[in-house]
């Protein structure tokens, strides 16, 4: 059976980390110890030593490593070293889930193990720094980490972490349980499509869903908010969709502002391209940038054609100039695409605001983006222009029966 993964630094937590192992096994689950501290004097050093973990992270004896007297340096090599092991532990079949325990930096080494695991694997961390104004992007990335609240410091047991840790190993054992009696057979479905949007596609989006599903697709939806654009890349990859339809490309217009939903790192519409998985474009909502606060904004910015999304957040069209280039990088990643795919433009705005009549209508801006779209796309990629909106049901039409087209519907 495979175990758990319960990743902590025994030089600072042992009595904790054994307590919940202790617990996990309890509820019939098997628990493999890794050990990330390798700075104190150890008691006892668990089942994956931190010695081993050193030496995965970056060639090194524990010894050599202090010798270095760099902390940096040491947390970067563990950080290495527990990735790896967590890695090859899950493709040999010897884990089915982790379970981390720790403060700022145990966080950062347990949730940087976890995002070796592909999507559906239970990950699960009780960190000191669960709330607060503490930024939870680079612990969460793009993967499904659930993170528990410790309340109190993670030192020692007590009335407060003991009611913590047997929450956590029960949740951890409820997830593997849960997945190794859980079975898709009974679900009818020819196999799941990725569906990218964003509340200014929403009414397209939805009609989409409605189409695929008449025809027994899985429609998952990604959120164009810097991280489900890139979350949806990393599946692709993966191989969890038969098709995409990519018709919301919000996040890279933002990135190449600098925007607050731009993604968050390169790759954005490039993955099934690669891949030569099915897809059908659209450039939704790419013609926008999300920034912070109106009041915080500055003068030029304040000239612009905007709206104020919230208290939060406003969002500020891309000037003609800008969406020159946004055209460029966009045919430029579709340029890199080996299987089926077709480009569709809807020439009466790429998003709800994004209509005549309403605040973000700009017909130079958008054409500034067409004409340099199609002019470096590929000439043999299929593309068309269509007198539509976005979020009109014809336009999602044409869309959706092109990927039945290219996944052999009727």
């Amino acid at each position: 059976m495979p175990a758990i993964l319960l990743i902590a630094t025994l030089d600072t937590k042992a009595e904790e980390a054994f307590y919940i192992k202790k617990k996990i096994e309890s509820l019939g689950q098997k628990v493999l110890l890794a050990n990330t501290g390798v700075f104190l004097p150890l008691k006892e050093s668990g089942d994956i030593k931190g010695e081993d973990i050193v030496r995965a992270g970056c060639g090194l004896t524990v010894e050599e490593l202090k010798a270095k007297k760099s902390k940096g340096f040491s947390i970067e090599s563990i950080t290495k070293g527990i990735r790896k092991i967590t890695r090859e532990l899950y493709e040999e079949g010897k884990i089915s889930a982790v379970l981390s325990i720790g403060g700022a930096q145990g966080t950062d080494i347990g949730t940087s193990a976890m995002k070796e695991l592909p999507f559906g694997i239970p990950k699960f961390m009780v960190s000191t720094v669960a709330s607060g104004k503490a930024t939870f992007g680079p612990f969460i990335g793009t993967k499904d980490i659930i993170i528990m609240h410790s309340v109190c410091d993670i030192q020692g047991l007590n009335v407060v972490t003991r009611k913590v840790f047997d929450n956590a190993a029960a949740a951890i054992c409820g997830m593997v349980m849960d997945k190794e009696e859980k079975t898709d057979s009974n679900i009818k479905t020819k196999g799941s499509i990725a569906v990218s949007m964003l509340g200014t596609t929403t009414p397209g989006a939805l009609y989409a869903k409605k189409l695929l599903e008449a025809k027994e697709y899985d429609f998952v939806a990604f959120h164009q908010n810097g991280t489900g654009g890139i979350a949806m890349e990393e599946m692709i990859t993966e191989g969890l969709f038969k098709g995409i339809l990519d018709i919301n490309l919000h996040e890279i217009g933002d990135r190449y502002y600098g925007g607050l939903h731009g993604s968050i790192r390169e790759g954005r519409l490039e993955s099934a391209a690669k891949k030569g998985v099915p897809q059908v474009i659209a450039p939704g909502s790419i013609n926008y940038t999300v920034q912070g606060p109106y009041n915080e904004l500055g003068e030029e910015m304040k000239k612009r054609k905007l709206i104020v999304h919230n208290s939060f957040l406003t969002l500020v069209r891309l000037t003609p100039e800008e969406l020159v280039e946004v055209g460029k990088i966009t045919a430029e990643k579709i340029n890199l695409s080996t299987g089926h795919v077709h480009v569709y433009v809807p020439l009466k705005g790429f998003s709800y605001p994004d209509t005549e009549g309403r605040e973000h209508w700009d017909p130079e801006g958008n054409d500034a983006f067409i004409k340099n779209l199609r002019k470096n796309l590929r000439k043999d990629i299929p593309y068309d222009e269509l007198d539509m909106h976005i979020n009109d049901n014809e336009f999602i039409d044409i869309v959706v029966n092109k990927l039945f087209d290219f996944l052999g519907e009727k």
